[in-house]
């Protein structure tokens, strides 16, 4: 599989090859969208590859371009633990009056964890997207049949704090799986 990092501002963002184009998973801090197009560019891919968009969950620097990335042709899969969270970026945002524009309902796709198995596989890709609470509430990760785990913030294992049940959690349901490489959020 080619996994593309197209990360900027030490957050990783990757693009994967699906049927009819590009699943991104997770995007850039708002106001950032030159940036993230000249990396786009950098990399010789063009952002109208992108038809799909996958947050693991709803923080600036993985969520905040969006409805810019909506508008410009790709679809958001919005997962059942992240509904209401859309709505609670949108909020804190226009309270700050920042460079955002708020998530609309269209051009998303709800989907329920069970389900996600058969709509990624109508993607062409063989895997699932499970709830990884721990780091934020509304936290997934794509984990695909081959080993990979695509975590967002979830933190590393070994960095827990002994109190930290959620995110052990979270762990031991990703290594229920036959894991092989983790593409974390942040650094390597």
């Amino acid at each position: 599989m080619n996994i593309l990092n197209v990360g900027y501002d030490s957050t990783n963002y990757y693009l994967l090859e699906v049927k009819a184009g590009k699943l991104l998973i997770d995007c850039g801090w708002p106001g950032t969208l030159p940036k993230f197009l000249a990396v786009l560019k950098r990399k010789d891919v063009s952002s109208r590859e992108i038809t799909h968009l996958l947050v693991t969950h709803f923080h600036p620097d993985h969520s905040g371009l969006t409805q810019e990335l909506k508008n410009l042709g790709a679809t958001l899969i919005l997962l059942e633990s992240q509904a209401d969270f859309t709505n609670s970026m949108n909020e804190m945002y226009e309270a700050k009056k920042l460079p955002y524009l708020p998530i609309t309902q269209a051009r998303n796709i709800p989907l329920k964890f069970a389900d996600s198995r058969k709509f990624l596989t109508a993607l062409g890709l063989e895997g699932e997207i499970i709830p990884t609470p721990g780091h934020s509430d509304d936290s997934v990760t794509l984990i695909l049949d081959e080993g990979f785990a695509f975590t967002g913030d979830l933190p590393p294992r070994l960095m827990l704090p002994a109190g930290d049940t959620t995110s052990k959690q979270s762990w031991d349901k990703i290594y229920q799986h036959k894991i092989t490489r983790i593409f974390p959020g942040h650094g390597g």
